[in-house]
């Protein structure tokens, strides 16, 4: 397995945002995973809408760290 390329300097805000980002996902996702075992669908929808609106934003944060993608034999540049 090769290691991946180290991100520029400039990135690293982006990549901390990612992180805590996920790391809420997380939390939130084990907290609905202890709703749904007690049973509270109130606690359990807002956990998951929570888990869900963490995980879009990192989604959205995560096209501005992404290597742009080599244009294609072909294709304009």
């Amino acid at each position: 397995m090769s290691r991946p390329a180290p991100h520029p300097d400039t990135l690293r805000a982006t990549f901390d945002a990612i992180a805590e980002m996920t790391a809420c996902a997380s939390t939130y996702a084990a907290v609905a995973s202890d709703f749904a075992a007690i049973g509270d669908a109130r606690g359990l929808a807002y956990a998951l809408r929570s888990a869900s609106a963490a995980i879009l934003g990192a989604a959205d944060l995560v096209e501005a760290v992404r290597p742009s993608a080599k244009p294609k034999i072909g294709e304009a540049a």
